[in-house]
């Protein structure tokens, strides 16, 4: 794309009107206007297209539309001269394309609304197409050119979850980010690096050892009104699950010195917020200011399907060496086309590039030289190749003579052993080096029953690509199974991490080992770093929730669902009706059926025998015991419950008989603390009216923890 500019500045004026100036590829118009909008209006805009007023998404689109079509009515309509500079500019820019530099920093209240909908009647969302896209402009005087790059393009992610903020699902963020750019990934075309320690140091330190291209943060950001700061939620350098809260300054300053950045991209709510009186003091800002061309930052919290549609579309297109605002309104309509929502609008590109084209591919004079080098090695002088013509021919000669005489002695002297040749030596310095890297896991004390999700990074700290391998995550010690997977390469210093979701059962400390190249396919310059172990400790301070709406392995039950015997075994758990000591209705079906609207309810099989109906339902722990526990239930029907505790799962004398107590229906009951030593209980045994009980949940509270 060949873009002409079209470039419109919107300023508050001290007598309450604003001043609209257009610079057009025909000339320049400017007019001096009321605000159309009245400050209930602009938080009704506001609270609807950014989400925090829950509305259809008919009407969601319909407030889009209005809006866009206000503000062009205000922007472009509002004068006759500058709306004949827009229709004589998308004549002139015909299929090269008109970009709208937009500048709103000025605006007052109106800086605050999305622009991004400027919307055309005749021609619909300007930002949605790529021959009208829409970039915000901030005047500057240093902006970096394009870099020629040779592929990949290297992309430093930063996930930033400090727990005493709002929790992010960030291993489900780097999930998806590496699912938008996988096809990119596969064929070299980028490459992604996960920064583990979200601190302002550790990307000092980073940035100081590696080049980057692009840097992609996702966390929490916010902006300060009291301040007019925009900040962002790192982790604190002492304690990670502490906050430092970073400027949008102090960040700039950081990425200003790495050279080959030419691309941020911010992936958390209100980081394209700006203040009006300082320029360095917005993030965005304060990242264009340092001479970056380029930045895309969230005006609104964008939903993590959005964020993945865009990211897939953006990236490839950027990886085709498209100018970024093309890059960014192919993404748009990517989201606009999938899910068919208001969400496209959200990102908001920052650009002082002139063309927009961040970099290029390296031209033919810039290869050249490194081709004649290869030929001039391998290739013999003319002269040489001459002289070596008779060399070459006498030899053959030679060789067929001693061909003959080797066939006609054959039979009298028998060949010598032809000797095996030895292996060929490897240098260690031209091998990889795969390592176990940060191994993460996210929340960092997850509750017994909670799935959690675990990230790993293997790093090539060798000088040749590693080539495919399997890595593994072996939990067998406590579970049955393992996680495994393949890595199709890792470049020469490079590194590349996987997440994948997981759970305990019960409380504890559990031991767990991670192993790069599991079938040993990658000759190594170092094997010993290929192994890691890694302890997770599951919070001990925290209840243990059966919800049968979802099974432990994340799956949404879909009703009605027959509970086989190893359903729930991944939570060391078996659900069985009546004793095992008399096992007639151990068989018994349990099944998982609709309550209501919202919840699942545990319940016998409509099958099940007419004796077996008044046993109580067991919930048996397979295969680590604990100590005293508080239990909680809802059950489904009003009725009298009474509980007991067995420390042997196969029946006998119970340990604990709580005192029959009335509960109602959809009523949480707590049915006591065990008072005395701590017991070891293996199986719970509940019971409603001497019947078996029909539960929405269960919950279990540790109350003495056994060694």
């Amino acid at each position: 794309m060949g873009y002409l500019n079209f470039a419109v500045d919107v300023s508050s004026l001290p007598n309450g009107r604003y001043r609209i100036r257009v610079s057009a590829p025909v000339g320049e118009a400017s007019v001096d206007l009321d605000s159309p909008f009245t400050p209930p209006e602009i938080a009704n805009y506001l609270a609807i297209l950014g989400r925090t007023q829950r509305v259809s998404r008919t009407e969601e689109l319909a407030t889009a539309r209005e809006l866009g079509q206000r503000l062009f009515d205000f922007a472009i309509r509002g004068s006759s001269d500058i709306n004949a500079a827009y229709i004589a500019s998308l004549e002139r820019a015909g299929a090269n394309g008109l970009r709208f530099r937009l500048t709103v920093d000025n605006a007052g209240d109106l800086r605050q609304l999305p622009w991004e909908y400027l919307r055309d009647p005749n021609r619909d969302f300007l930002a949605l197409s790529r021959l009208t896209p829409i970039v915000r402009y901030t005047p500057q005087l240093d902006v970096r050119p394009p870099v020629a790059i040779r592929y990949p393009i290297r992309v430093l992610v930063m996930i930033s979850a400090p727990a005493d903020y709002p929790t992010l699902d960030v291993e489900g963020e780097w999930r998806r980010l590496n699912e938008a750019t996988a096809e990119l990934q596969t064929r070299g075309l980028m490459i992604l690096e996960r920064l583990d320690s979200a601190t302002l140091i550790a990307l000092q330190r980073r940035l100081r050892r590696s080049e980057y291209h692009v840097f992609h943060y996702i966390g929490h950001s916010d902006f300060d009104p009291a301040t007019g700061q925009g900040l962002l939620a790192f982790e604190s350098e002492a304690d990670e699950t502490k906050t430092q809260v970073i400027t949008g300054e102090a960040l700039g300053r950081e990425l200003g010195e790495e050279t080959t950045l030419r691309l941020i991209v911010l992936n958390s709510c209100h980081s394209a917020r700006r203040p009006d009186t300082d320029a360095l003091q917005g993030i965005s800002s304060s990242l264009v200011a340092r001479g970056l061309p380029a930045v895309v930052a969230m005006q609104f919290a964008i939903s993590d399907s959005a964020a993945k549609v865009f990211a897939e579309e953006f990236y490839r297109v950027l990886a085709e060496m498209s100018p970024i605002d093309t890059a960014v309104s192919e993404a748009r309509r990517a989201i606009a086309n999938r899910l068919q929502n208001s969400e496209w609008a959200i990102p908001v590109l920052f650009m002082r590039s002139d063309t927009g084209i961040l970099f290029s591919a390296p031209s033919a004079d810039e290869t050249r030289p490194v081709l004649r080098r290869v030929d001039e090695e391998t290739r013999p002088h003319p002269r040489a190749a001459a002289l070596t013509r008779p060399t070459v021919l006498f030899g053959l000669v030679a060789l067929v003579a001693i061909a003959i005489l080797v066939g006609l002695l054959r039979g009298v002297v028998p060949a010598p052993p032809t000797p095996t040749p030895a292996p060929p030596t490897l240098d260690p310095a031209n091998l990889p080096d795969l390592q176990v890297g940060n191994v993460r896991i996210s929340p960092r004390r997850p509750a017994p029953g909670e799935i959690f999700n675990i990230s790993i990074t293997f790093t090539n700290a060798g000088n040749a690509d590693t080539g495919a391998f399997t890595w593994s995550w072996d939990a067998s010690a406590i579970l049955l199974d393992a996680v495994e997977g393949r890595v199709e390469n890792i470049l020469p210093g490079a590194s590349k991490s996987i997440s994948f979701s997981y759970n305990y059962g019960w409380w504890g400390e559990f031991d767990s080992i991670v192993n790069a190249d599991v079938g040993s396919e990658v000759a190594e310059s170092d094997e010993r770093n290929n192994r890691r172990q890694f302890p997770i400790t599951l919070a001990d301070d925290l209840p243990f929730v059966v919800d049968f709406s979802l099974l432990p392995n994340n799956t949404v039950v879909e009703t009605p669902f027959r509970l086989g015997s190893d359903d729930f075994f991944p939570w060391n758990l078996d659900f069985t009706v009546g004793s095992l000591a008399d096992a007639g209705c151990i068989d018994t079906p349990l099944d998982l059926v609709d309550q209501d609207a919202d919840d699942v309810v545990l319940t016998l099989g409509a099958e099940a025998a007419p004796a077996c109906v008044t046993q109580p339902l067991n919930i048996t722990i397979i295969r680590q015991p604990i100590a005293d526990v508080q239990l909680e239930i809802i059950p489904t029907q009003a009725g009298v419950v009474t509980l007991r505790l067995y420390s042997n799962p196969s029946g006998g004398e119970p340990i604990f008989v709580s005192a029959p107590q009335a509960v109602n229906a959809g009523e949480q009951v707590t049915l006591g603390t065990f008072d005395g030593q701590p017991r070891l209980i293996r199986r719970i045994e509940i019971s409603l009216d001497n019947q078996p009980v029909r539960l929405t949940q269960l919950t279990l509270l540790p109350v003495l923890q056994s060694p």
